[in-house]
């Protein structure tokens, strides 16, 4: 065989050789990624070390705002509308006469029956002066008193009918669209139009049960509603003395005074309730916090292992959240390669984040 010729096959052996080889060396030479695990079973993770935070201490929740007070306007009695005296939308004082409905019977009655009493007054006083002179008995005397008496209850009877037919303002404030006209036939089950006092505003809103001891009557609360870019202040009158049972939070209501026309009942407001100053506050970085079947919970680097540790939750900021409890200023919690952990599980610290 030409020498060119075995020469030739000696260099593709060993080029072959090489070829398969060398990567292998290499491979096994390289170092593991930051997210892949050493030989010995240690992860690479991130971790966070926590210190005392000064923390505005807040509850953010979503409220309805509600007038201050509101009715709906309905007539106590079923008869006909015979004159409206409201402008659609306008404010009206407390007592201003809204509806009036048809009377002309009720008044009818009432003039039949005050003829009736001036009658009964005049034979009253004739059967009173007969009993003075011993020609009358008493029992006769008692009948005309009782007629007499009977008459205006009736009359008094009458004028509370009468007076059920002028539908009057409960108080002052706006008055909303009509639904009936005039010849309408008002029933108490029909909405005539509805009023509400827009003088302060009310904002019903919610907070968790595990803030219910930490809030009290009194404390302030600043709200936006969307399209206005405004921020409005109010505070907390009242609550509801129970807790909702589906969702197990708990009903509070401020009151604020209405400064700006365009707040209207009705409208959603996104509620801050202003809580103290909380100065030692512990935060960890929000991808730390570990969802388990007993609540949540972080992992804790501790001696080139982790330890799960069961934790509360505070305020959510933007990228944070406020832990309560199960770790101190200090401890060092894993933020990433989280899913390769379990506890006790070897963990080396690549990057220490502020």
């Amino acid at each position: 065989m030409n020498k060119y010729v075995k020469l030739a096959i000696i260099i593709i052996v060993i080029g072959a050789a090489l070829y398969f080889i060398i990567p292998k060396i290499a491979s096994k030479e390289k170092p593991p990624t930051q997210n892949q695990s050493q030989g010995d079973g240690t992860t690479p993770a991130d971790g966070y070390i926590i210190k005392p935070s000064t923390l505005e201490n807040e509850i953010q929740a979503v409220g309805t705002i509600r007038a201050n007070e509101e009715v709906e306007i309905r007539s106590e009695v079923s008869r006909k509308i015979t004159g409206i005296y409201f402008k659609e939308g306008s404010t009206v004082g407390r007592g201003k006469t809204l509806f009036k409905l048809d009377d002309s019977d009720l008044n009818a009655s009432l003039n039949k029956l005050k003829l009736d009493e001036e009658l009964a007054v005049i034979n009253e006083k004739r059967t009173k002066d007969l009993l003075d002179r011993g020609l009358l008995p008493q029992a006769d005397y008692e009948i005309q008193q009782n007629t007499l008496g009977k008459i205006r209850a009736d009359m008094e009877s009458v004028q509370i009918q009468i007076d059920k037919t002028s539908i009057v303002a409960p108080f002052s404030g706006f008055v909303g669209l009509r639904n009936v006209s005039v010849g309408s036939y008002a029933t108490p089950s029909n909405v005539l139009t509805t009023m509400q006092d827009l003088s302060k505003l009310k904002i019903d809103f919610s907070i968790p049960e595990k803030y219910v001891n930490f809030f009290k009557i009194g404390q302030k609360i600043i709200f936006k509603v969307e399209g206005i870019n405004e921020e409005y202040e109010g505070e907390v009158y009242a609550f509801e003395p129970k807790l909702e049972n589906g969702t197990k939070t708990l009903i509070l209501r401020a009151i604020s005074n209405r400064s700006n026309s365009k707040l209207l009942p009705g409208s959603f407001a996104n509620v801050r309730l202003i809580m103290k100053e909380i100065n030692d506050a512990m935060l960890v970085p929000t991808e730390a916090i570990i969802p388990n079947l007993k609540g949540q919970g972080v992992y804790v680097s501790k001696n080139g292992k982790v330890k799960l540790v069961g934790v509360g939750l505070g305020k959510r900021l933007e990228d944070k959240v406020q832990v309560i409890g199960g770790v101190v200023p200090g401890d060092t919690v894993i933020t990433t390669n989280i899913l390769r952990l379990k506890p006790d599980a070897k963990v080396k610290i690549t990057k220490i984040n502020q």
